[in-house]
């Protein structure tokens, strides 16, 4: 087993978390290494939703939103 995080283990990460989103909530993973990094965007890209960030950050940030939209109950 890896601890590297690659755009597929991001992109599983945001359709989890879209699942759990109305449609027109929906995001879309964007990278840009030249920009930064990863971003999350809305809007087919004409809203950006974070900052740019490293694919570490934004795993912790998409585990975070999936544990803020999942939360027990």
């Amino acid at each position: 087993m890896t601890n590297r995080i690659t755009k597929t283990t991001l992109q599983d990460q945001l359709d989890r978390l879209n699942a759990k989103l109305h449609e027109a909530a929906h995001m879309d993973l964007n990278y840009a290494g030249c920009y930064g990094g990863y971003c999350l965007t809305n809007y087919k890209g004409s809203h950006h939703a974070t900052p740019r960030m490293s694919a570490k950050e934004m795993h912790q940030y998409l585990n975070g939103a999936l544990d803020w939209i999942t939360g027990d109950k």
